[in-house]
């Protein structure tokens, strides 16, 4: 773990040098991470590759930060690759926000590849071991919210009818055109009545 000195002079952890390559945490088994990353979050991952969608990543950013995290914005049900992809821009974020200078290689690891997945787990599991703050914590209920929001979110941003943004005149358009018919009927009848008239003037004059 990287420390460097503050200028108050009291030491502060160097993020991005939390972990180094030789460091023990790339020594962690599969099996070991299995275990952890399905105990923690109550999961059933069997593989570390299955990690690729980032969801659970996301997941111990929430534990780490409690009431900080974005869970919503991460699709827990993700299967394809540019879905991943939106998981690790939630994470990459979350790093940026705070202050984890770890750049992650999203496009090795949507590719769930074996060994990309097994370093970032290793990484990952170091990082949270380091930094936990031992707070209780539903995994279960937490995704359970997370998705349900995402959902309810979802149903809002696709509600039928036009968007509020057309302008009025616009969405009542398809009432004025049945409208119309009626108004040119109406504005036939004095004319008809007009020529009914010249006729029987006409009439009478002989």
């Amino acid at each position: 773990i990287g420390f460097c000195a503050s200028q108050s002079g009291t030491s502060t952890l160097k993020m991005g040098d939390a972990v180094g390559m030789m460091n023990e945490a790339y020594f962690v088994s599969r099996g070991e991470l299995l275990t952890w990353i399905n105990n923690l979050l109550g999961l059933n991952y069997s593989k570390v590759e299955q990690t690729c969608s980032a969801a659970a990543y996301c997941q111990l950013m929430d534990m780490l930060f409690p009431g900080q995290v974005p869970l919503h914005k991460v699709n827990f049900n993700a299967k394809l690759e540019h879905e991943f992809v939106s998981n690790f821009k939630v994470l990459q974020n979350l790093f940026d926000k705070f202050g984890i200078e770890r750049h992650i290689e999203v496009a090795k690891l949507v590719k769930g590849k074996y060994l990309d997945n097994l370093e970032f787990m290793q990484w990952m599991k170091r990082y949270f071991d380091t930094h936990s703050n031992g707070l209780p914590y539903n995994a279960v209920q937490r995704r359970q919210e997370a998705m349900q929001a995402r959902t309810k979110g979802s149903k809002i941003a696709g509600v039928s009818g036009l968007p509020q943004s057309v302008p009025q005149d616009v969405q009542s358009l398809p009432v004025a055109a049945a409208k119309a018919p009626a108004a040119t009927a109406t504005a036939a009848a004095p004319a008809k009545h007009a020529k009914s008239s010249v006729a029987a003037a006409a009439a009478g004059g002989e």
